[in-house]
């Protein structure tokens, strides 16, 4: 899988996101009680993106050429969950890592934040090629260490040192293996797909 770049302008006009977590309902015929069971290994993100009208042949060719490159869903790309870009103080030691290895569940030992630095609820971050969205207020002690909650949690434990690409963009892949535009009067370019975590 090779991670393609799609051009930077125009940004998207919609985004639907969704975390699809599947679960296991059964339901009791006598009392009526159910019992849920989580199926940790099968949370992903997808996503719908619609892109404003792109005005003219000359705009629109790198956009077609990004489209192509993905050769439908064997290729990914990166997007971002959000509309302003994550105000996040990185630490001095080359950004932060998991702090410890095989972690598993929704809470993460991290480590190399700047001290006092937060991550805010809502937050997203990145580890192992997967996109978290942080639960709860995070804060580096001293040390730069800091337990994150995150959603979804990590079911097959990441390796101690694993970096966090604080900037939360997912990777994703088209959810089919056809892509294209739509063309109007006046070389007016619609694009429009539907995609999903690709790991």
């Amino acid at each position: 899988m090779i991670i393609i770049d799609l051009p930077r302008y125009p940004t998207a006009a919609k985004i639907k996101w969704t975390l699809k977590q599947p679960t296991q309902v059964n339901r009791s015929e006598f009392g009526g009680g159910r019992r849920v069971t989580i199926l940790s290994q099968a949370p992903r993100w997808s996503a719908e993106v619609e892109y404003p009208p792109i005005i003219g042949e000359r705009a629109v060719r790198p956009w077609r050429a990004a489209l192509a490159r993905l050769q439908g869903q064997a290729n990914a790309f990166r997007l971002a969950p959000y509309e302003n870009p994550q105000r996040v103080l990185l630490g001095s030691s080359g950004g932060p890592v998991v702090d410890g290895a095989n972690q598993i569940g929704n809470m993460i030992a991290t480590r190399g934040w700047y001290p006092a630095n937060a991550l805010l609820i809502g937050n997203f971050i990145t580890i192992n090629g997967r996109l978290h969205q942080v639960l709860s207020q995070a804060i580096a002690g001293a040390d730069g260490r800091s337990v994150i909650e995150i959603m979804p949690h990590i079911a097959n434990g990441v390796p101690d040192g694993a970096p966090i690409d604080a900037s939360g963009r997912a990777i994703m892949s088209l959810t089919e293996d056809s892509v294209g535009w739509s063309v109007g009067p006046g070389q007016r370019y619609d694009i429009a797909f539907a995609c999903e975590e690709a790991f």
